[in-house]
């Protein structure tokens, strides 16, 4: 299990935040999240064997946020 931890400048509102869980919770392997508004965030916890965290990244940037992955 390995937990990833986004930067997503492009939220704004707790609309975004919604939106934002809901795409990451159906990426295979994604064990569980946590987005936050505060801190600009989203908390992943997944299988790295079966998504990356650039996948993840990929998966918000295609709903139109901006997302960096930093791996923990």
């Amino acid at each position: 299990m390995k937990t990833t931890v986004l930067t997503i400048d492009s939220m704004h509102c707790e609309g975004c935040v919604q939106i934002v869980q809901h795409l990451l919770e159906q990426q295979v392997g994604v064990k569980g999240c946590s987005v936050s508004l505060d801190l600009k965030q989203a908390r992943i916890a997944h299988d790295a064997d079966q998504v990356s965290a650039e996948t993840l990244a990929e998966a918000v940037r295609a709903a139109g946020y901006k997302a960096t992955p930093t791996e923990r």
